[in-house]
């Protein structure tokens, strides 16, 4: 009687193991996703508002940047902040998305 208590609890302890080794697995993995993801939309991100700020706010904002209110121009410093806030929101909108479909 004590040894198959004893081989029960070490099958359990072996289920234990096998779940917490999945579960970080697919947490480390997830967590890789999130970040390629981030990566991927900064240089996007940093590209099109460099390209396209030139080509968009002249036209949509004529009267601001004839004043100098706002530049015409972007630089590459200002797309990359504009970039880096962008590429956070990326990363932070599956995570959130995750913890509601959990609550849910």
């Amino acid at each position: 009687m004590e040894e198959s208590r004893k081989e029960i609890e070490k099958e359990m302890e072996k289920r234990m193991a096998e779940e917490v080794e999945k579960r970080v697995e697919k947490g480390v993995a997830r967590g890789v996703e999130i970040l390629v993801s981030v990566a991927v939309t900064f240089v996007i991100t940093m590209v099109v508002f460099k390209f396209v700020w030139a080509w968009v706010v002249p036209d949509l904002f004529a009267g601001a940047v004839a004043q100098g209110l706002i530049s015409a121009d972007l630089t590459w410093l200002a797309s990359l902040k504009l970039a880096v806030f962008v590429g956070v929101l990326s990363g932070v909108y599956p995570t959130f998305t995750d913890a509601v479909k959990q609550r849910l």
